[in-house]
């Protein structure tokens, strides 16, 4: 792996730090008090950050996973909110790059990378299916010219707000995993719909709804890739997913830390005269080895996706660490603030709220493990 950034890898970091403090910061206090960060968005798009990886042919940057995580931390330092946005939508524009044909790129890559769309939206979870994706209810039955689509979807962030939506849907039931494929839908199509707006702990910014299909007609030009090849798209989206949560929770820690510096800093005396001084530099560096520790393997998955190697494991290693990370800083920032984090509004607060569901949100931590395990397990078999 290499730590040294190329100069297009590290344009593209520095861009989006610029954007981070020049734009996203401005406007955290107003996604924490529960506005889609819609200007934001517009931003980013004339940058071409809605779709790093994206040609620039495409309104994107032409860039690599590696410039992509960079990206994705910088941006979640700022606002989170509006980071879990640009994630989704880079997803999204991703899988539509690989799997899609020459008419799909040319629809909805250019209005997803210029913030002509708001979001991409990534639309797995089930009432009844999460963590277990291959047991979705989701139907979509083939009818003349396309498919008829039924069923309901949850926690799908930026759905109501998304320019193109992609669904998961059984077109096989009988099949198990291998009768999953994968749908392009779009606001305005008849029968969609959206339900409630999930009253979410944090990132408040970023807007989680539920999605009811009832006989919406979908064009076979809408279809993603081959029938039976969704469950693929959809573990090929969460390895990369998972990188960028993982960067996303990165970003936040490091936030964290910034915070507590700020509270170290203002409460040298009182620490010194209570003898709790040394405790408090321990925590310090116990938030930076493990943010260090979770970035570098956020760029080891992200460099052997670049590299076209198997990384699910690796990817799994990396959400898992660096989200733990990221939700340990936020807890010693809340910690050492002592009563000004009391204040929900303040830098601590939002962090800790915010950082909580990157250990939940692109499988559960519980799944990283197994994930990893199961990999370990089958190394040795």
């Amino acid at each position: 792996m290499e730590l040294r950034l190329s100069p297009e890898e590290s344009q593209i970091a520095q861009l989006a730090e610029q954007v981070a403090k020049d734009v996203l910061a401005k406007h955290a206090d107003a996604a924490d008090h529960g506005k889609f960060p819609a200007g934001n968005i517009a931003e980013l798009g004339a940058t071409g950050l809605l779709g790093v990886k994206i040609p620039t042919e495409f309104g994107g940057l032409g860039g690599n996973n590696i410039a992509a995580v960079h990206a994705i931390r910088a941006l979640a330092r700022a606002c989170p909110s509006t980071a879990v946005t640009v994630a989704v939508t880079n997803m999204v524009a991703d899988m539509i790059l690989k799997f899609g044909d020459a008419a799909q790129h040319a629809k909805f890559l250019p209005n997803l990378c210029n913030g002509t769309w708001l979001a991409g939206s990534f639309a797995l979870s089930e009432p009844s299916a999460g963590s277990d994706a291959a047991s979705l209810r989701t139907r979509a039955e083939k009818v003349d010219g396309g498919y008829r689509l039924n069923g309901e979807k949850l926690w799908i962030t930026s759905g109501d707000v998304a320019g193109v939506v992609l669904v998961l849907a059984k077109t096989d039931p009988a099949a198990g995993a291998r009768g999953i494929s994968a749908f392009l839908l779009q606001p305005g199509m008849e029968g969609f719909s959206v339900g409630r707006h999930e009253e979410k702990l944090g990132l408040l910014g970023s807007s989680t709804v539920s999605l009811a299909f009832s006989d919406v007609f979908v064009p076979d030009a809408n279809r993603l890739g081959p029938e039976g090849i969704g469950f693929e798209i959809a573990m090929v989206a969460l390895d990369g997913g998972r990188c960028g949560i993982g960067a996303q929770a990165i970003g936040m820690g490091e936030a964290a830390l910034r915070v507590i510096a700020t509270a170290v800093e203002a409460r040298k005396k009182g620490d010194r005269t209570l003898g709790t001084d040394q405790g408090a530099q321990f925590r310090v560096a116990d938030v930076a080895t493990r943010l260090d520790a979770g970035w570098l393997l956020v760029l080891r998955a992200a460099s052997l996706r670049d590299a076209g190697k198997k990384m699910a494991k690796e990817a799994a290693m990396a959400k898992v660490f660096a989200t733990e990370a990221g939700n340990f800083a936020a807890q010693q920032a809340v910690a050492l603030s002592q009563g000004a984090a009391l204040d929900r509004h303040s830098p601590a607060a939002r962090l800790l709220r915010d950082v909580r569901v990157s250990r939940i949100y692109e499988g559960t931590s519980e799944i990283q493990r197994l994930v990893i395990a199961r990999h370990l397990a089958a190394s040795v078999s």
